[in-house]
């Protein structure tokens, strides 16, 4: 049963908020996906379920079970020091990282001491930092060079810098860029057809594509910005491409056989690294009724974004937005969600 349009309606209007589309997972199978609002407030254009939104840190679970399958092809260790995979770039060495050298393990788990927990984006008219002005905070990059600046695997400390290091470990291992990376081993198998991590987004993609906008309304300068760091924040993605995501992955635990990942390796992902509300890649949602739910929050300039799944029950919702000041509505969806679905004891 779809959410009331004139209730979604009010809650756009209430908190300005341009649009918002989600999809629903019930009993492992797509329920229904529905959307409300425009692609863009100024042409007042309406979206579509399969029109485009970035999906910001959504995109570092989405990595992390790229990594992974790397990981089970041999490719990768979690365990081994990034320095043995890093070719085209080098994580500086420092007092932090000589008696405890970073894994893809730390990065997975936010553990890694490496700084840059968000970044803010480029507008698409300037010149574009290249990947390694992003990782050296050089050129047009105003960010800073990507270090260890705290001790490792002492405590949690979110780093989207990070994940622009497994970035760049996953291209030097593979010998070719992310974006064809992650199309060929995890997007295609799942038939993810609307999700692509091009930056910046390809012309014939730009018409579907949901505008960014601010909290008066206006629509981002330029309509949207770019984010280099795919791996953390450069997905562009629909609710319906995330629930077929989510259901491969509930499936795989369901009926504990392998498909993208072995049962094992997810159930790894799933568990706690060393704080209860996170894993490798996912956070971790223990205090919203029985059982888990695993997933992941995120945010770009102009876009929220919720991603949320049961480990057992075939459940999930997933949420995005184009708007600064959306989430106010998306914990309303949300609840609404889980009070129409029947999720026991859910409150966000």
């Amino acid at each position: 049963m779809s959410l009331s349009s004139d209730e979604l309606k009010n809650s756009l209007k209430r908190h300005n908020v341009a649009g918002i589309s989600f999809a629903v997972l019930r009993d492992f199978h797509l329920a229904y996906a529905q959307c409300e609002g425009v692609i863009n407030s100024e042409s007042r254009q309406p979206l579509w379920p399969d029109s485009l939104f970035q999906g910001a840190s959504i995109s570092k679970i989405i990595s992390a079970v790229l990594t992974m399958i790397l990981v089970e092809k041999g490719k990768l260790n979690l365990d081994k020091p990034v320095k043995k995979y890093l070719k085209s770039w080098k994580l500086p060495e420092n007092e932090w990282t000589k008696d405890t050298p970073v894994t893809i393990r730390h990065i997975l788990s936010h553990f890694s001491g490496i700084n840059v927990p968000t970044y803010r984006g480029f507008f698409k008219e300037d010149p574009l930092p290249t990947f390694k002005d992003v990782l050296n905070g050089s050129g047009p990059c105003d960010a800073p060079a990507v270090i260890v600046e705290e001790p490792v695997d002492e405590q949690f400390i979110y780093s989207t810098g990070a994940f622009a290091v497994l970035q760049m470990i996953l291209e030097d291992v593979a010998n070719e860029n992310f974006e064809t990376l992650v199309q060929r081993e995890l997007l295609q198998p799942l038939s993810m057809h609307r999700t692509c991590f091009s930056q910046p987004l390809p012309g014939y993609l730009s018409e579907n594509a949901a505008c960014g906008h601010r909290s008066d309304g206006e629509p981002v300068a330029g309509n949207w910005y770019v984010y280099p760091t795919q791996a953390g924040s450069g997905v562009w993605t629909t609710p319906t491409d995330l629930a077929k995501f989510a259901l491969h992955l509930q499936q795989i635990l369901h009926d504990d056989a392998a498909g993208l990942l072995q049962p094992q390796t997810l159930k790894e992902m799933l568990s706690p690294y060393r704080e209860p509300f996170f894993g490798l890649g996912f956070a971790l949602y223990n205090d919203k009724g029985p059982g888990r739910f695993f997933g992941h929050t995120g945010n770009t300039e102009g876009y929220r974004s919720m991603f949320i799944a049961h480990e057992s029950s075939g459940c999930g919702a997933f949420i995005l937005a184009n708007s600064d000041n959306a989430d106010p509505v998306i914990k309303e969806v949300i609840n609404q969600i889980a009070r129409s679905e029947g999720w026991a004891s859910f409150h966000w």
